[in-house]
């Protein structure tokens, strides 16, 4: 089992790297990336641990330098307006591989919340954090409803239409990997 998991985590990790790959640059050094994507995929195929886990070994090789963040990587990404996303990302996985676990989230009503939610922690880490970096670290005063306006106008819609695909796909996803537990447990 716990071959399985680690083999899971890790595909979440190469899933991620290729989700930031794919990409439409917005204005103040961000992109939309399909990362959210994999990482809402990690909170539900996941056990706690291992999704925290996985999206937070991804982070780390992006800030040691290895080119796999939506804009290359290295420690001074740290200092990018997007970063805030990816540090949400990580608190994004564990919460919501925990509510999955807690509350045994099965119908495409729940997993459509439990993604909602994932909008919500992922959202407040990424703008509270681009906001402090435009305005403290790059000393440009972006008005905040800019800042706002490229969330609500682009970001949050398009991750809304993405969940509303991702919930419907989660639910046959999540049920083959139990089929395919019980079956290797019988065995």
């Amino acid at each position: 089992m716990k071959t399985r998991l680690l083999f899971r985590a890790a595909l979440m990790i190469a899933l991620l790297t290729v989700g930031a790959r794919i990409q439409i640059p917005l204005p103040y050094f961000d992109y939309y990336t399909l990362q959210f994507t994999f990482v809402l995929l990690a909170a539900v195929i996941l056990p706690p641990r291992y999704a925290w886990g996985s999206v937070a070994t991804y982070v780390l090789m992006g800030l040691i330098g290895i080119p796999i963040f939506a804009g290359g990587g290295g420690l001074g990404y740290i200092v990018r307006p997007s970063f805030g996303y990816l540090i949400g990302f990580i608190i994004t996985a564990g919460v919501l591989a925990e509510l999955k676990q807690r509350y045994k989230i099965h119908t495409l009503k729940c997993y459509f919340t439990l993604n909602t939610i994932g909008i919500v922690i992922t959202y407040i880490f990424g703008l509270s954090y681009k906001i402090a970096i435009l305005a403290w670290y790059l000393n440009q005063s972006v008005p905040l409803s800019d800042i706002f306006w490229v969330a609500f106008a682009f970001d949050i819609p398009a991750d809304f239409i993405m969940i509303v695909i991702l919930s419907a796909a989660e639910v046959p996803i999540v049920n083959a990997l139990q089929s395919l537990n019980q079956r290797a447990t019988a065995h």
